[in-house]
Order: structure tokens, then sequence, then C-alpha cells
């Protein structure tokens, strides 16, 4: 574990604006230690190819703005995997790994958020809402910002399946263009969830159910409950 006063300045105001709880502040890899071995070598491989600029932006690479999907049953740890993943970036990465033009740093590089956070956001800023720092947070998740220092580069969507759903299918269809929308732009998206990936065409629609097999590593998250 680390201390987030200990950082230096930079990286202190990323992990405070990264929105992790505050019951997993200071998690790193090394911490999570009920994570099989397995599941644990696949995600270090993927935060490697990270670090060497073979996912973020990586134009020309196969694997370019994929990103990791955590299935399991409540209380097997996904949560907590997907934000220890974040601050071991964001506590041990150089600059560069982010793919910030040269000479800028970015706002924040890595941010984590409920599924239902990011409607709510979403409705705020269709209603007219929202502030202008709202707006921009949304427009960074997307990746949509002019201003690329603004664009997160790794976001977290927490709990997917845990949102109420409607007729009209807006939860949906704001899932799948914030998916997309975020893979347009080489941005990887960490997605925790209890709906297997097989399942997701019943929730989410074929389209999405079958992008997602180009826009994730699936790792499922087979473990007692964590909790008990």
């Amino acid at each position: 574990m680390y201390k987030v006063d200990d950082l230096k300045p930079v990286r202190k105001m990323w992990v405070k604006m990264a929105n992790i709880p505050t019951g997993r502040l200071g998690w790193v890899l090394d911490d999570c230690t009920e994570v099989r071995e397995k599941n644990m070598a696949k995600i270090r491989h993927w935060v490697n190819r990270v670090q060497n600029g073979e996912i973020i932006k990586a134009s020309g690479e196969t694997d370019c703005g994929k990103g990791l999907l955590l299935w399991g049953e409540p209380g097997h740890g996904k949560t907590t995997l997907s934000v220890s993943i974040i601050q071991e970036m964001m506590t041990t990465f150089s600059l560069s790994p982010f793919a910030v033009e040269e000479g800028r740093v970015l706002n924040r590089p890595c941010y984590f958020a409920t599924f239902n956070d990011i409607l709510a956001l979403n409705g705020m800023i269709i209603g007219g809402e929202a502030s202008l720092d709202q707006q921009t947070l949304f427009k960074g998740m997307l990746g949509d910002c002019e201003n690329d220092a603004y664009n997160i580069r790794v976001l977290i969507v927490d709990d997917l399946g845990k949102e109420h759903t409607t007729l009209s299918g807006w939860q949906s269809n704001t899932f799948h263009h914030l998916l997309r929308t975020r893979f347009n732009h080489g941005l990887p998206t960490i997605v925790t969830t209890n709906i297997k990936l097989e399942h997701w065409a019943a929730s989410y629609g074929d389209a999405t159910e079958s992008f997602a097999n180009e826009a994730f590593y699936y790792l499922p998250m087979v473990a007692e409950d964590l909790r008990k």
C-alpha cells in the first residue's frame, strides 16, 4: 500500500481526482492477494502493455483501446481489483504511457464511476442541469474533449448490471455509446459486472455483446465471497 500524502504533487492530484472509494485508497496490485495467479498474470501483462504504449492511443496496434472486463458474483473483489489497477498506474507510470501531448500534463488520467453515476451525470447533461465541470467530466469519459489533457485514459465502469432499465433502452444505448466512443479514441475501459458476457445480448443488445469481444480481455473472477 502507499500513502497519498507521500506522493509527488502531480500524482497526488491524479489520485485525489480519480474518485477512488475511500476504503480502497492506497491499494495497488500487490495488495490484491486473493486474486487467482492466472488472472493476476493476465492483468499485469495488460498493465505492462499500457505502460509500454501498446494500448492507449496505440495507433496501428491490434489491441489499441482494449480494456478489461471483470466478471464475478458479488463480493469477489472486482471493484477492489479495478481501483488497484488504476492506482498502480497513477503511482508508478511515467507520463508518456498516458499518451499526452508533449509538454502537457493530464488533468485526470484515470477515473472510477459506477454505471449508475454515469447515467445520472448524462441525465443531468441532457436535462441542462450539469455544471461546466460536470460536462467536461462526461466528455472526458468519452474521450471527446477538445483539450486532450482532460480526456480520461483509463475509465472504470463499476457495477454494470445494477442499473434500473427502461423500455426506451436509454441505459443500454448510453453504455454502448460510451464504450464504442472510448474504444474508437484508443482509450481502454475497465468494466466490473455480475452479468456473464454470454448474457449481455439480453441486457445490452447483440451489437454490444459482439463488440465487447473486441473491446475487452474477459477475466472471470471465481472466488469465495471476500465480504464474509
